[in-house]
C-alpha cells in the first residue's frame, strides 16, 4: 500500500499525493517504454545535424563501391548511417543521452541511459521465437540474447539477424532490443555468415572489436555471395512476383493478398517443385477470401495460367486456408 506521503511508483520523485493519488493505477512499465520510443525515434529524426551531414556523406562514398549495384541506396544509408552514429562518431548519440537524461523525470529512464552509452554491432541466428521476443544466438560466440520483437510479422528460425543492440530496461539479463531497423537475411546466405566466423575463430580479437573493424567487409561479403537486401528467399521472390504479376495481367489489386502471402512463405517456409504452384494457389486463396475485386476465375483458369495442375494448385489453397485459421 502506497502512503500519500511516499514517493509516487510512477517514479517521478514526486510525492504520491501530488501525483497519481485518486488517478487510475499507473503502469510504470508502460511509461518507460514510451519513453524508450519516443528517445529512440527522435534520434533518428533530428540526427545527424547539419554540421556533420558532410562527414556522413564521405562515409557513404567509401562505403557505397562496395555494395553499389546489389543493395539499394535507401538500405547502404541505413547501414552506413549506423556505423557512423555508433563507430566513427559515438560522440553524437552519447551527447544525446545526456540531454535526455536531464530532461526524463524517472530515475529508471536515466538509469537505463547509462547502460546505452555504447550500442553493441550483433549477427546472430534466430533459434526459438516468442510473442515479444526472439532468442538469437550470437554468431561468433554463441552467446543468446532475447531480442525484443518490432512487430508481429512471422519470424523463421534460422535466418540470421543483423542489428545493434541496446538493454531493453525489462531488467531481464541478455534482454535487449534494436536501436535501429533489425535486418533479417534469407537462409541462402548462411554460408556468408559461417565463413565470417571461422575467419574470426582464426584471429585473437574479441568478438566486438573484430564485428566492428570487419563491419564493411561483412557487407561486402554478403553483396559479393548474393546478397541484394531481399528478405526473401530466390524462391520466395518467384512465388511473390508470379502472384503480383498474375494480378497486374488481371488488373487486380491486392495489397492485403500479399501480405498474408509473405506471412505465409516466411513462417511456413512451404516446398513446392514450382513457385508457379503456390502463386496459383494464392490466387485462388485470395479470391475466395474475397482479397480482391473483379469476375472470378475457375480453378482451371488458375492452373492452366500458371502452368500448374488443379491438385497442386489447390494443395497450397488449403495450406493458406489452415495457416491464416491458426494465425488468425
Amino acid at each position: 500500500m502506497v502512503g500519500r506521503n511516499d514517493l509516487c511508483p510512477c517514479g517521478s520523485n514526486k510525492k504520491y499525493k501530488k501525483c497519481c493519488e485518486g488517478k487510475q493505477q499507473v503502469d510504470v512499465k508502460s511509461l518507460v517504454n514510451e519513453e524508450i520510443e519516443s528517445t529512440l525515434q527522435t534520434f533518428y529524426a533530428v540526427y545527424p545535424e547539419r554540421k556533420d551531414i558532410r562527414e556522413y556523406i564521405e562515409l557513404v562514398k567509401e562505403w557505397s563501391p562496395a555494395m553499389n549495384g546489389k543493395l539499394q541506396r535507401e538500405l547502404i544509408e541505413a547501414v552506413v548511417l549506423d556505423e557512423f552514429f555508433f563507430h566513427q562518431r559515438p560522440d553524437i548519440w552519447t551527447n544525446y543521452l545526456k540531454r535526455q537524461t536531464k530532461r526524463t523525470l524517472r530515475p529508471q529512464t536515466a538509469s537505463l541511459f547509462e547502460q546505452w552509452q555504447s550500442p553493441e554491432i550483433f549477427i546472430g541466428i534466430v533459434e526459438t521465437v516468442e510473442e515479444r521476443y526472439f532468442k538469437a544466438a550470437h554468431a561468433l560466440t554463441g552467446k543468446t540474447y532475447m531480442i525484443r520483437r518490432e512487430n508481429n510479422k512471422p519470424i523463421p528460425e534460422g535466418m540470421y539477424v543483423f542489428a545493434f543492440l541496446l538493454p531493453d530496461g525489462s531488467e531481464q539479463v541478455d534482454h535487449v532490443l534494436a536501436v535501429s531497423t533489425m535486418i533479417f537475411f534469407p537462409a541462402e546466405h548462411t554460408k556468408v555468415f559461417e565463413n565470417f566466423a571461422k575467419t574470426f575463430a582464426n584471429q585473437e580479437q574479441d568478438a566486438l572489436t573484430f564485428l566492428k573493424d570487419n563491419h564493411l567487409a561483412l557487407w561486402t561479403n554478403l553483396v559479393a555471395g548474393g546478397y541484394a537486401g531481399e528478405e526473401f528467399t530466390t524462391f520466395e521472390q518467384d512465388v511473390l512476383e508470379q502472384t503480383k504479376n498474375f494480378l497486374a495481367e488481371h488488373n487486380r489489386n491486392s495489397e492485403a493478398l500479399i501480405v498474408a502471402l509473405e506471412d505465409y512463405l516466411i513462417e511456413q517456409q512451404p516446398k513446392a517443385r514450382k513457385a508457379a504452384a503456390i502463386a496459383a494457389g494464392a490466387i485462388r486463396f485470395g479470391q475466395d477470401r474475397g482479397l480482391f475485386d473483379g469476375k472470378a476465375f475457375t480453378v482451371k483458369e488458375i492452373s492452366e495460367s500458371f502452368g500448374v495442375s488443379a491438385s497442386s494448385l489447390n494443395k497450397y489453397y488449403q495450406d493458406l486456408l489452415e495457416y491464416t485459421a491458426v494465425s488468425a
